[in-house]
This record gives C-alpha cells, structure tokens and sequence, in this order.
C-alpha cells in the first residue's frame, strides 16, 4: 500500500500542492505547469508540511479538520 500522494498529472510521487490549481504535482510537473506567467503566482505548500483535505477531526469525526497547528500537530 502506498503512503503518498501522487502527482496529479504523471501519478509519481507528488512533493507539492498548489492551492489555487487544488492539485498535487511532483517537483518536475509543478515546474512546467507554473513556468507560464498565468500560473506563475500560484501558492504550493511542500506535502510535507500539511494535513490532507480529508483528514477528520478527531473531536468531530464527521467533520474535516479546518485549522492545524504544525508545530505541536493538534487541532486548531
């Protein structure tokens, strides 16, 4: 079972998110996507610093998480 996402366009294992596309890319499709001016000031996030989109809060289990912390990783 893989423990990764996957880029969203070559489906090898995604280092980055950019927050405007919503999409996960690796290092190399991020590069050639975001090189033209219309996508140049996208925002990414390297995976390893975020929590999934589906991660569920663990106070609210039918919730998504909405707020964390990464420096003591709880809920915010």
């Amino acid at each position: 079972m893989e423990n990764y996402k996957k880029c969203d366009i070559c489906k090898m294992e995604a280092k980055n998110l950019c927050f405007v596309c919503m999409n996960y890319f690796c290092d190399s499709c991020y590069k050639f996507i975001h090189e033209k001016e219309a996508n140049s000031q996208h925002k990414k996030e390297k995976i390893d610093y975020f929590v999934p989109f589906d991660t569920k809060c663990k106070e609210h289990p039918t919730n998504p998480i909405c707020l964390f912390c990464v420096d003591d990783n709880s809920n915010i």
